[in-house]
């Protein structure tokens, strides 16, 4: 039976998804990634668990490693729905930053993460919800600066998959926050515009968290992702 299978991104937990799941009447389960600082190995692990007929989703750091496991299990990812997605692999720049982010997390402490986190990754009109906010620190302190600084080390080594991005062959959706400073919208494109089957879809005044900001809007997408773009003979199994 087709199975969505979720991925949250970076100090994220599997209950980012619940309002998004609660909203789609489909098989579906949401995974923790593991703490893990490989990139290969968080791969290797998630494609472990997959089922045999899944469409991923996978929001941030999540999409980033969906797009390896796609790439990895052709015959089990049958659909992909990435959101705030990238799949170019970080600059050296971009390496050696997050390294310094990890570092000064330990010296300022979980509080100051989260309030970094909101502060860049909401939209301008909800940067100050008490109750996104919250929920960002609820799940930054239950993963812990151990995991983040793991997951920093594998994000800053993974691949480049921009060249791959053509043999993943199954229907791909893009889903990117107008207001995304973390993967801009000109990242998801080139991801919807790299694959056979990609579609992109820009949201108006949502940051780089549409899963918190609105996930009545995304399950929307997801929903219709599934009744128009998968084969009728995929969705039936």
């Amino acid at each position: 039976m087709l199975q969505l299978v979720c991925l949250p991104g970076l100090l994220c937990d599997a209950g980012i998804y619940a309002p998004v799941l609660a909203d789609l009447a489909m098989p579906a389960q949401s995974l923790d990634l593991p703490a893990l600082d490989s990139f290969e190995a968080l791969v290797e692990q998630i494609t472990a668990q997959l089922p045999e007929q899944a469409v991923l989703v996978g929001m941030s750091m999540g999409s980033y490693l969906a797009l390896a496991v796609a790439r990895r299990a052709p015959e089990r990812v049958k659909g992909l729905v990435l959101i705030g997605t990238n799949a170019a692999a970080d600059t050296p720049r971009g390496a050696a930053l997050r390294g310094k982010v990890a570092a000064w997390a330990a010296r300022e402490g979980i509080d100051a993460l989260a309030a970094s986190i909101a502060d860049g990754m909401l939209s301008t009109t909800r940067r100050d919800d008490a109750d996104l906010r919250g929920a960002i620190l609820r799940m930054a302190t239950g993963q812990g600066l151990d995991t983040f600084t793991r997951h920093q080390t594998a994000l800053a080594a993974r691949p480049d998959q921009t060249a791959a991005l053509a043999d993943i062959t199954c229907p791909v959706l893009v889903l990117t926050g107008a207001e995304d400073t973390v993967t801009p919208p000109d990242a998801g494109r080139a991801v919807a515009e790299g694959v056979p089957q990609g579609q992109f879809i820009l949201l108006d005044g949502i940051g780089h968290m549409p899963v918190l900001e609105r996930p009545d809007l995304v399950a929307q997408h997801i929903r219709a992702f599934v009744t128009t773009r998968l084969p009728q003979e995929e969705r039936a199994q």
